[in-house]
């Protein structure tokens, strides 16, 4: 190998556990069977404020308990034999998943199920935040005339409809009457046809993953209802706000309009924001579920609706409904920003005009100051003349004394515009000056 590519490996700085997490993500849902015949329980519990590592931490005490090797600290799943059955945890982002698998059929089925095996302390703890449950039987495939084993299904589930059909290439038949037992269980019923170990876990697998995943799609069903009433409350609160506003003409009524708008802003985008995980939550876990009937490859079994068409139907207007809930709010969002724009424009435009109006106030305040000014400049002229005059007066009057020819009041009465003219030039010269300074050309 090269020199310097064995030196890029060396140095490469990629920390252990990282990429062991990276690597383990590959294998995050491992697929755990047992020789057909056998039955299964499943029960899907939410965190409910737990977090991950608590429930990590649940399974962590159990092995221990049961002299079991413990899960990694960053493990998502772990399985364990404990009490003749197999246990398989997995950790969900907002859920754990116990699966439980034991050798043979009950006597009748479901008469004893996988989840009795285990201790009853750890099945109360399983049991105490239950959110999905569903029991399998995977029997053997019965004779006769009874080929699909419909009769047998119907007879052992207790119910008049059943939905089903030929899944994993012909090699089983699945049967469901999609209704819960006593305990809140959904029942399951699997012919084997000819399923090696294997291929019977992936199948139950699948079957597990789509009620499991199911159910936690239609779990926004509630927040989807919450969104559209909401709205229904929220979109006519904004309708009689704009109809207000064709008559409100005054800049305060504008602006009262403008505030009620940004309240319903904000409520909307609380809204929005409160249940968008959860719509995208619903429509990852639906994809999810399609994806499980498309892997099942479920062949129709004559007279029958098939598993997955049944499965979808129950799932696809509850997916509708988040979908249309998530479209509302968000139309609603948009017409309220479209609304606040809106007034905003008017309120800037309404406060544009006032201020042009000020403006044009001072400017002609400013006008009248300078014609009254120059008004007060004009008479400041004849004063300052006046009293020049007068002065130059008194200057002729002490020379009445000179040589006989010399009139004082003649002299006074001579010098008057030639002091009026030279003050009318200063005070030009003057505002001349001031006028360079204020104006910068200086």
């Amino acid at each position: 190998m090269d020199q310097q590519l064995q030196t890029t490996i060396a140095n490469e700085e990629v920390a252990p556990v990282e990429r062991n997490s990276l690597f383990n993500e590959w294998h995050a849902r491992p697929t755990v069977g047992l020789q057909p015949p056998f039955r299964c329980s499943y029960v899907l519990s939410l965190l409910n404020g737990r977090s991950n590592g608590d429930a990590r931490q649940s399974i962590h005490d159990f092995c221990e308990e049961t002299g079991q090797p413990t899960p990694s600290r960053e493990s998502r799943f772990h399985v364990l034999n404990a009490n003749n059955c197999k246990l398989k945890w997995e950790s969900h982002t907002e859920a754990t998943g116990h699966t439980i698998l034991v050798p043979g059929n009950a006597q009748p089925p479901f008469g004893e199920t996988a989840l009795d095996f285990l201790d009853r302390d750890k099945r109360v703890e399983i049991m105490s935040d239950i959110f999905v449950g569903v029991h399998v039987e995977v029997l053997s495939a019965p004779g006769g005339e009874d080929v699909n084993g419909y009769s047998m299904a119907r007879s052992l589930l207790g119910a008049e409809s059943l939905y089903g059909g030929d899944m994993s290439g012909g090699d089983a038949t699945v049967w469901s009457s999609f209704k819960s037992d006593a305990n809140g269980f959904i029942r399951i019923i699997v012919f084997d046809r000819g399923m090696t170990a294997r291929q019977a876990g992936r199948l139950v697998q699948r079957l597990l993953d789509m009620e499991g995943y199911r159910m936690l799609a239609i779990r926004a069903l509630p927040a989807a209802r919450q969104v559209m009433s909401a709205a229904l409350t929220l979109e006519p609160q904004l309708s009689a706000v704009m109809r207000r506003l064709k008559t409100a003409g005054t800049l305060t009524a504008r602006e009262q309009a403008l505030d009620r708008i940004t309240e319903l802003s904000t409520r909307v985008e609380e809204l929005s924001a409160e249940h968008a995980s959860a719509f995208s939550g619903a429509r990852a876990y639906a994809r999810v579920v399609e994806r499980r009937t498309e892997e099942v490859r479920e062949e129709i079994v004559a007279g029958h609706q098939r598993y997955t068409n049944f499965l979808m139907r129950a799932l696809a207007p509850a997916m509708a409904t988040c979908d249309a809930a998530e479209r509302r709010v968000n139309e609603l969002s948009e017409r309220v920003a479209r609304s606040a724009s809106l007034l905003n424009a008017m309120v800037d435009f309404e406060q544009s005009r006032q201020n042009q109006a000020v403006l044009a106030s001072l400017a002609n305040s400013a006008q009248r100051q300078l014609r009254l000014q120059q008004a007060v400049e004009g008479f400041s002229i004849f004063a300052i003349s006046y009293y020049a005059v007068g002065v130059l007066k008194y200057i002729f009057d002490a020379l009445d004394h000179l040589p006989p020819g010399f009139d004082s009041n003649f002299l006074t009465g001579v010098s008057a515009p030639v002091v009026f003219g030279l003050v009318y030039l200063s005070v030009r010269i003057m505002r001349r000056r001031i006028h360079r300074l204020t104006s910068g050309s200086d």
